[in-house]
């Protein structure tokens, strides 16, 4: 009788012990909202961990959004090289998913070859996706990126595109457009 109830002790710490673990982990992240909590216990920032390791990123889907809203609407899509409002990297692979995309070179010469070929493979019309800024909160739960452009070739020619906000929200894991806001063009 002695055995049994020796592993029956066994038992229950292991149960007491998993319990323990399990209120621990518990406390110290609330898995509703994905609020960390410190080390006394007082709610800290919203964390985006699982956001950021989501696809689609923010900038790719506020780069889809302004795409999406852009009138007339864009058939291909260009980006600057080597400028400060250069799609990142996430941006110009959401031009590549939406249709033909170029880098557009500084350099006169280069300019005028990727014009040439645009004006041979038809009169889709062509933008220019300016990045103009993004910005993060402090709490990394919300991102604002700016966008803007200029249509490139055919009868669209230097036809200005509307500059946007678009406010990124993390919403339990994943990345949502908040706002659309039309901005002053500069």
């Amino acid at each position: 009788m002695t055995g049994r109830l020796r592993s029956g002790l066994g038992a229950c710490t292991s149960v007491a012990s998993l319990t323990l673990v399990t209120l621990v982990t518990l406390v110290g992240c609330d898995g509703d909202r994905g609020t960390a909590k410190s080390a006394s216990g007082a709610a800290g920032a919203v964390t985006t961990a699982s956001c950021d390791r989501g696809n689609p990123t923010a900038a790719y889907l506020a780069f889809r959004e302004y795409i999406k809203t852009a009138t007339p609407t864009p058939q291909r899509f260009l980006t600057a090289v080597g400028t400060d409002s250069a799609a990142p990297d996430d941006g110009f692979r959401a031009m590549q998913d939406k249709g033909p995309s170029y880098f557009y070179a500084g350099d006169s010469v280069a300019k005028k070859k990727l014009r040439e070929k645009l004006a041979s493979v038809g009169p889709f019309a062509s933008l220019l996706i300016v990045h103009r800024g993004t910005k993060t909160a402090a709490t990394g739960d919300t991102v604002s990126v700016r966008l803007g452009g200029h249509y490139i070739g055919g009868m669209l020619d230097g036809k200005t595109a509307v500059s946007k906000a678009i406010v990124m929200v993390c919403v339990v894991d994943a990345w949502k457009v908040a706002s659309t806001t039309d901005e002053p063009t500069p």
